[in-house]
């Protein structure tokens, strides 16, 4: 059975339908008789061409509603009599990512089930958070990136999305539809089944897409997953698993499927928090051990010439001495991050090995002075990055509570390709924040790297119950937060 309608939802602050979202509608308008692309906002001159050149039937909206929003508007474009001429209607949104498996295994086995009225990919188990409400309470239910409905529902189906009102944030899109929609039709006696096996996990994850995503795609062949899994704050994630999901789903999408993962990589950095994607991501490297001597020559760049601003060239790497501005023992080990022969070397390696890197430089020393000074220089120098990023005309998102991994004083490596519009003049320390900032806008990542001699020493910090990264106040502040997790996990039995 392809005789189906898909109505795909697409959002980019830039109007862009990004590599991944291009390679979803490929393949789902090959299971479908028809497809219609519904936007919130305005789609860019290039991604509209590329629709029409495909022959894709699309629909610009105002960005109001979120996905409920664009889906009320796509049906109602669409029709309710024009919907009978269907078998199935989908529901899809571009959070979904893929697909890394076959679709026509996921729709042969869901058509063979002809006892079902509505279905979706995958499911999210009931829990209790205060988010969503006073009382918080989220039953089981289809998430609402990917439900497919039956002809035997279309009526009712029709009047729901007449009544709905339209949600004013992300959290009122779940109370209201997503949460809502599964219990509400099943009430109405149509049955309802996920993709994904409902039982293999319940009790383990509540949310098991984010939770285990590649689990999913080897032991459950599930097709699709979600984008969000890169940029995710990370210490929700902490909070539920071991904070390993994203780098381990990016390490099979590179080297067990044909998807494009380093291209939506690429196409995520200008729109999502560097700080949040380089946690997910473990953008962080040890350095090999290196015979100090490299047959690639790496240009540095001098105080004068980064004042002025400089145009770099996309084949070079160059090399920045940082400046110290700590005091004490601190700056002693800010001085002792120095460049030297060995560490190019072995920092060479780490560009050849990853094509998307754009800037390098040391990993934080577990000084814990250093830690405090780098947090209150990132609070200081706030104000002046977000001036800076709208006087240079660059819409990067920044996570405010969390500094960007660099700089940390030593030295930075850059890869020239990543500054195609070359670097702007560096007169003061804050300007040297706009470096990741810059390769980011251009899809480049930044990373630290340190010798397995700190990593170990890090590993051992860590099991002794100290982080220095955190604040007093931080870490006062990331206690409390658990404290009341475990306290609410107890009040309403939800872990």
């Amino acid at each position: 059975m392809n005789n189906r309608l898909v109505i795909y939802f697409h959002y980019d602050p830039n109007g862009q339908a990004d590599s991944a979202c291009r390679f979803a509608v490929r393949a789902m308008r090959k299971q479908a008789r028809a497809f219609l692309f519904v936007t919130n906002g305005t789609l860019q001159a290039q991604s509209r061409q590329w629709l029409e050149e495909n022959q894709i039937r699309y629909l610009e909206r105002e960005n109001t509603g979120l996905d409920v929003g664009a889906y009320k508007a796509a049906l109602q474009h669409v029709g309710r009599q024009a919907m009978d001429d269907f078998d199935e209607v989908i529901l899809m949104n571009y959070t979904l990512a893929g697909p890394v498996r076959p679709l026509a295994q996921m729709f042969e086995r869901m058509d063979a089930r002809k006892d079902l009225d509505f279905w979706g990919l995958s499911r999210h188990y009931a829990m209790r958070s205060r988010r969503f409400g006073k009382r918080g309470e989220v039953p089981e239910h289809i998430q609402s990136h990917f439900i497919a409905v039956r002809r035997r529902m279309y009526a009712d189906f029709w009047a729901y999305w007449q009544k709905i009102p339209l949600p004013g944030s992300y959290e009122d899109s779940i109370r209201f539809h997503e949460s809502r929609f599964t219990a509400h039709f099943a009430k109405l006696g149509y049955r309802w089944d996920t993709f994904v096996d409902g039982d293999a996990w319940r009790g383990i994850f509540v949310n098991p897409i984010m939770a285990c995503p590649r689990e999913l795609i080897v032991r459950e062949n599930c097709p699709f997953f979600k984008r969000r899994s890169f940029f995710t704050p990370y210490a929700d994630e902490l909070r539920r698993t071991d904070g390993r999901a994203a780098a381990e789903l990016y390490a099979y999408l590179q080297q067990e499927s044909d998807f494009p993962v380093d291209a939506l990589i690429a196409d995520l950095l200008p729109v999502q928090p560097l700080a949040y994607m380089a946690q997910n991501l473990h953008w962080h490297y040890l350095f090999a051990p290196a015979n100090g001597v490299t047959s690639t020559p790496i240009t540095p760049l001098t105080t004068p010439e980064l004042a002025q601003g400089v145009q770099l060239r996309s084949d070079t790497l160059y090399s920045i001495s940082l400046p110290v501005t700590a005091e004490g023992a601190a700056a002693w080990y800010e001085r002792n991050l120095a460049w030297d022969p060995g560490t190019a070397a072995a920092a060479l390696a780490l560009f050849e090995e990853h094509a998307g890197l754009g800037v390098l430089g040391p990993a934080l020393p577990l000084y814990p002075d250093m830690a405090r000074a780098k947090r209150k220089q990132w609070q200081r120098n706030l104000p002046y990055l977000k001036e800076k990023l709208q006087t240079l005309q660059l819409g990067i998102p920044l996570a405010e509570d969390l500094p960007l991994p660099l700089p940390n004083g030593g030295w930075l490596l850059l890869r020239g390709a990543a500054f195609p519009d070359g670097i702007p003049p560096i007169s003061r320390k804050a300007d040297f924040w706009l470096l990741p900032l810059l390769a980011q806008k251009n899809g480049y990542f930044s990373a630290t790297a340190e010798s397995p001699e700190q990593a170990i020493a890090r590993k051992d910090v860590y099991e002794a119950g100290f982080w220095p990264v955190q604040t007093v106040a931080g870490a006062g502040k990331l206690l409390a937060r658990r404290i009341k997790h475990r306290l609410t996990c107890r009040k309403e039995g939800d872990e």
